[in-house]
């Protein structure tokens, strides 16, 4: 049994896919990697706490890396861009946000990200029934497209996951001012290039993120 029937057996609840499926096609797309020996080295360098999730949105070591400079040309047009990495245990939803820019994402441990299109979310607020879980096998670049909301990805093994984050540079950069009662988008812009929505159970939402998940607290089982 592969890992993804694995997880497939275990959260029969979930749409679950691998991003090599035709089903991933509206989310993102592969991208080839020509220096993926030196990323994979970099990104085993950046550690996995012993819990909880640590992010780091600029890493030097990884934005010095021929694969880095590669992607700032080809996903992002030449844009300036900062490339860190989201590390850790998670396994539960809590949150979605999106960005107006590309996310791509790289593991050596393999990951879950959970992700539902722009069109599934209505009035703000998304159904947690219509977020579609998609495998990410390690060495496996991947393009995540605008708008399409994701959140930190879920660990597959015990002891946790690595994720490249390539983003347009200034992303998730605290802003000076939020108002989550703020009509419209505008309610949902919780950082730099940042929108975010959250359940009701989720520590975003105490800390006074705009709650729009509707529906169970997904949680992946492996």
């Amino acid at each position: 049994m592969t890992i993804l029937e694995q997880l497939q057996s275990r959260n029969p609840d979930l749409k679950l896919y691998a991003v090599t499926d035709a089903a991933f096609a509206p989310y993102g797309r592969i991208l080839t990697c020509e220096d993926k020996a030196a990323l994979s080295a970099a990104m085993d360098e950046t550690g996995i706490p012993e819990s909880g999730n640590r992010y780091v949105a600029s890493d030097p070591k990884i934005e010095q890396l021929f694969a880095i400079e590669t992607v700032g040309k080809t996903v992002f047009g030449g844009m300036p861009v900062q490339a860190g990495f989201c590390n850790g245990r998670g396994f539960t939803l809590n949150a979605e946000e999106y960005h107006k820019c590309s996310e791509v994402n790289y593991s050596t441990t393999g990951l879950v990200l959970l992700l539902a299109l722009p069109e599934d979310m209505h009035d703000r607020t998304l159904d947690a029934k219509d977020i579609k879980g998609f495998y990410l096998p390690p060495e496996t670049l991947v393009e995540i497209h605008p708008r399409v909301l994701h959140f930190a990805p879920c660990r597959i093994t015990e002891s946790g996951f690595n994720c490249l984050v390539v983003l347009e540079r200034g992303t998730n950069a605290p802003l000076d001012h939020t108002d989550t009662t703020a009509p419209g988008e505008e309610g949902l812009l919780w950082m730099r290039n940042k929108w975010l929505i959250c359940h009701p159970d989720s520590p975003q939402a105490q800390k006074g993120a705009f709650v729009g998940i509707t529906g169970k607290n997904l949680t992946l089982k492996i």
